[in-house]
């Protein structure tokens, strides 16, 4: 349903800008790298104590939009992030905006808000992964020339939430885990 609304947005943001005769301008930031972050969890194996581990997943995703003004686009974010144990898809409404710069250096922002998608996650029998609320702020360096291609490099915070329910054990009556993924990205990407 939200994917739903997103897309009608994105349609309806088109549709003005044809019919008030202004041309309308496509962008696209696609763009890949890594989610880095710490985490503490119980060791059920080592007397429920907690334990913290460095965790590294893979992102990928890409920005289509129009340009609704000179430096700021509008449109979705769709994308796909590995973490260990969920391969989650979120699906957002975003906003480009290009800050200052030179001729081929631009600092630009970022911002996603959305809902990550559990489509191509595949949970072993008695598990039901379901995705959650998203959202992915931060900064960006375009390197390029005004209106062509550019490389982009750009480091963001991900918060990803997660709820997966498991078999109960046999004392319970229900078994369940909320999981909030916060972590740094750094991907690099194209945009034009």
């Amino acid at each position: 349903m939200k994917t739903i609304a997103f897309l009608l947005l994105f349609l309806a943001t088109t549709a003005s800008y044809a019919q008030m005769g202004k041309s309308v301008r496509f962008v696209n930031h696609t763009e890949f790298g890594g989610l880095f972050g710490r985490v503490k969890y119980q060791n059920p194996y080592a007397g429920n104590s907690d334990q913290v581990d460095s965790k590294t997943s893979l992102t990928i995703q890409t920005f289509n939009g129009v340009q609704v003004h000179r430096k700021l686009s509008a449109g979705v974010t769709l994308g796909m992030d590995w973490y260990k144990a969920a391969l989650l898809n979120p699906v957002a409404g975003g906003l480009r905006y290009d800050f200052l710069g030179r001729k081929n250096v631009q600092l630009f922002g970022t911002v996603d808000a959305g809902y990550g998608f559990s489509w191509f996650h595949d949970d072993p029998e008695g598990f039901s992964t379901k995705g959650g609320l998203m959202v992915n702020p931060g900064l960006g360096m375009k390197v390029g020339k005004p209106g062509v291609a550019a490389f982009t490099i750009t480091l963001t915070y991900k918060r990803q939430e997660a709820h997966i329910e498991k078999t109960p054990l046999w004392d319970q009556k229900q078994r369940f885990e909320d999981r909030v993924y916060n972590r740094l990205a750094l991907r690099l990407g194209i945009s034009f």
